[in-house]
């Protein structure tokens, strides 16, 4: 198979995906737009013109709605455009992470970078690995609309009954007043307690629907730090071969993180190997482990599906002692080396390039006889 027809997959599946994506999203955003000429009628209205205070109020309260419906949009293209991407490829990184707090470099946005290019990642480690944020929103997507949709009809219903429970009261009423002045100051103040039902209404729904949508927001933010606390000393290996057969069917999207105990370690990493189609291997600092990890890689793989990185120290330069190491694996020193930044102060345009640089290599290493 050749660079030009995995690139040619690859680019069919994202058009694919984006496409299906923007189906299901557009409607949130037909809302949106809507929501936004709500509110630039009721400012813009000649009625508004008596009572501007309100209107503005009523206008921003409908433009905050507003920016919460283009998040959930957002959220809903990238959720259905990330279940709809085809994982093509399965690579493994076999690397040191570490925590990604603080000023580390985050491999997880380079995770989510290839996913979106088909290329799900597989980690096995002990350490404090955790899901990006993207990719914890995106699987709590589906959990959000089942759970949003009978909210919103209730809601809508209750709204509705209210609504019409308030019209009837308006068609019968009938002003007491001794003189014409009275009834025309009742009439007044009854459409005005009226049309104040009505923005508690609309100022009900909006609070809700906020509400849902921060606590889906907040839960999918504190899923990470809470499941790799909760699962610091967890040991994976026994569900090792359904985990791996479900990657290689494509249900596992995004990372696949594996907590594996010392015990089973190397055992883990050879079958492991033996299920993905690229190995990504750290030189940044190698190790014992790291010399082992290579001459498995080499046996299960072959060298031509090794994609080496190392951290950029300002010099893009292997340490030596990798350089050697690679050479007695594979009878040549390293070549196409990856280099990723070493803060996360340079992981915007850097990280980027990273990324696509890493994709590219992994497409070439499948490609290669």
């Amino acid at each position: 198979m050749s660079k030009r027809s995995i690139g040619a997959l690859v680019a069919r599946d994202r058009a694919t995906a984006r496409f299906w994506a923007f189906l299901a999203s557009l409607p949130i955003w037909a809302f949106a737009c809507l929501c936004v000429g709500a509110a630039g009628y009721v400012v813009l209205s000649e009625d508004s013109a008596d009572d501007r205070g309100s209107a503005l109020i009523v206008a921003g309260l409908v433009l905050g709605f507003a920016f919460l419906v283009t998040v959930i949009a957002r959220w809903t293209f990238s959720a259905v455009r990330a279940a709809l991407t085809p994982q093509r490829l399965q690579v493994m990184w076999l690397r040191r992470f570490q925590s990604e707090s603080g000023a580390a470099f985050r491999p997880s946005r380079v995770i989510d970078r290839l996913a979106r290019h088909g290329v799900s990642a597989l980690t096995l480690q002990d350490r404090d690995v955790r899901l990006s944020f993207e990719q914890r929103r995106n699987r709590l997507a589906p959990v959000f609309w089942v759970l949003f949709i009978p909210i919103a009809m209730l809601g809508g219903f209750g709204a509705w009954r209210t609504w019409n429970d308030v019209q009837r009261q308006a068609e019968t009423w009938r002003p007491d007043a001794a003189n014409f002045s009275e009834a025309i100051g009742q009439a007044i103040g009854h459409a005005l307690a009226t049309a104040m039902v009505l923005v508690l209404i609309v100022a009900i729904a909006l609070v809700a629907f906020m509400a849902a949508t921060l606590l889906v927001m907040a839960f999918a933010a504190l899923a990470g730090p809470l499941g790799a606390a909760l699962s610091r000393n967890r040991d994976d290996y026994a569900r090792l071969p359904s985990l791996l057969r479900q990657m290689i069917a494509g249900k596992r999207r995004g990372a696949t993180i594996m907590r594996i105990s010392d015990a089973h370690w190397r055992d883990a990493v050879s079958k492991a190997l033996k299920s993905v189609d690229v190995a990504i291997i750290d030189l940044s600092s190698v190790s014992e482990n790291i010399v082992w990890e290579i001459g498995e890689t080499v046996q299960a793989l072959g060298p031509a599906r090794i994609v080496f990185i190392c951290q950029d120290t300002g010099i893009q330069a292997l340490p030596q002692e990798a350089v050697g190491h690679v050479r007695t694996a594979l009878g040549r020193p390293p070549s196409g080396v990856v280099f990723y930044p070493a803060t996360r102060r340079r992981e915007g345009r850097a990280g980027e390039r990273f990324s696509r640089a890493l994709r590219d290599a992994i497409f070439a290493a499948v490609d290669a006889p």
